[in-house]
């Protein structure tokens, strides 16, 4: 595996989430580069921190794949409904090495009005100046230009004056406006980024955050990115792969369904067969995959990840590959996203017995679609497989079932309770 950096995982991360609306195309780095400068302008913080606090502001809006929730944002002086800003908080939360900053995206949405002096809720201050870059970027946004004062003249009520203050020395030690708005910036957020190397249980980390909050639409999305994660793990130790294929094998699993994200939800959770142009439509995630992932220097993750539904005999997508056209490596994920499906409850069909999954697989095997040895050795370690993707994914499915839990119950608070700055 190359050398992966935070630039990577943050054009992986906006890749993905400009693929869902071209309307916040680049959204997120623009507000990175607005958060970088106010955090240089206020002064106090290490590289580190800073390299992290605007790593995070990327994906600040990562929960928000609900269409209704992107058109408030798209607006101006709308009030936001929480719902993204608690989705975003929680997968931070839990499956980001990002924990411990998960606060400023659930306050990213709050004014100054909204504090009191006693709460429930705790919010560091950097939430108010994470809604002020943003405020900045979807002014550039919607207007194409920005007036200073369209800032600089808002109350108490929605902006603290030391932040104003942030705002007009920004403007005026680092030309923010005059990079934003001429699109300079991103060659030099990027050049920050790139410094800091991130180790493999990071990359791992933001590959489940952005997999399981994009699955976060449908369970049995979420529950078969985990399972294919898994089984292609252990494919992998039957095998006997050593580590770095086995973890550039695991990276790519995770991401083998992240082109999903621009497959409509009346799609994805229909129930019965879809129609032809229905399936059309989706077969064209895995082109979105491998456009996500490409220029990025990691061609083998983009490739495992993105052709996990080629056929050896020519009749798979996206390419209609054949053959050794197929690497090893893709052969193992596209078996283990099979098995998944097979053994997965959907909205359309339920869980098949082992009969009737062993007979699917040994068809497709005789239709030469998939591997005959590595489907052999599946097929011969059947049973021990389904438990170590049981026992091994147990942790994190209930996780998952314990976030939406909170989500709703911190939804049902928000009514209740007020909140102050830390």
């Amino acid at each position: 595996m190359k050398r992966i950096t935070l630039k990577d995982i943050v054009m992986i991360i906006q890749r993905t989430l400009d693929s869902m609306d071209d309307r916040l195309e680049g959204h997120g780095e623009k507000v990175a580069y607005i958060m970088y400068k106010l955090l240089k302008c206020q002064g106090g913080y290490s590289d580190e921190q800073i390299l992290r606090m605007i790593t995070l502001t990327v994906f600040h809006d990562i929960g928000v794949y609900k269409v209704e929730e992107r058109n408030h944002i798209v607006a101006i002086d709308l009030e936001i409904p929480m719902n993204h800003s608690v989705y975003g908080y929680l997968f931070i939360k839990y499956f980001s090495p990002l924990s411990d900053l998960a606060e400023i995206v659930l306050g990213h949405h709050l004014y100054p009005k909204d504090f009191s002096h006693s709460a429930e809720i705790k919010i560091p201050k950097e939430a108010l100046l994470l809604n002020l870059a943003d405020s900045i970027a979807v002014l550039q946004l919607r207007f194409n230009k920005i007036d200073p004062r369209w800032i600089l003249n808002k109350n108490s009520n929605y902006l603290l004056e030391e932040h104003k203050e942030l705002f007009k020395k920004a403007c005026d030690e680092y030309d923010l406006l005059e990079k934003i708005q001429g699109d300079t910036y991103l060659s030099e957020l990027y050049e920050v980024l790139e410094k800091r190397e991130l180790s493999r249980e990071e990359i791992i980390s933001y590959a489940r955050m952005l997999n399981y909050a994009i699955d976060f639409r449908s369970e049995a999305t979420i529950l078969h990115t985990i399972t294919v994660e898994e089984i292609s793990w252990q494919i992998c130790k039957i095998i006997g792969l050593d580590d770095y294929k086995s973890t550039i094998i695991k990276v790519a699993s995770m991401l083998h369904d992240i082109g999903k994200i621009s497959i409509p939800i009346n799609i994805l959770e229909k129930k019965g067969s879809l129609t032809k142009e229905e399936f059309e439509v989706m077969k064209s995630h895995a082109l979105v995959v491998y456009k996500i992932l490409s220029n990025m220097g990691i061609d083998d993750i983009r490739d495992i990840a993105a052709l996990h539904h080629e056929k050896l005999n020519g009749t798979g997508y996206p390419f209609g590959l054949r053959d050794d056209q197929i690497s090893k490596e893709v052969r193992i994920v596209a078996v283990a996203d099979i098995l998944s499906a097979l053994i997965g409850k959907r909205s359309y069909k339920d869980v098949f017995s082992k009969d009737q999954v062993l007979s699917i697989l040994s068809n497709m095997v005789s239709n030469y679609e998939i591997d005959k040895d590595i489907c052999r050795l599946v097929i011969e370690n059947y049973d021990y497989i389904k438990e170590k993707v049981k026992a091994n994914t147990k942790d994190t499915i209930d996780l998952y079932n314990n976030l939406m839990n909170e989500y709703e119950a911190m939804l049902n608070y928000f009514d209740k309770i007020s909140f102050v700055l830390k």
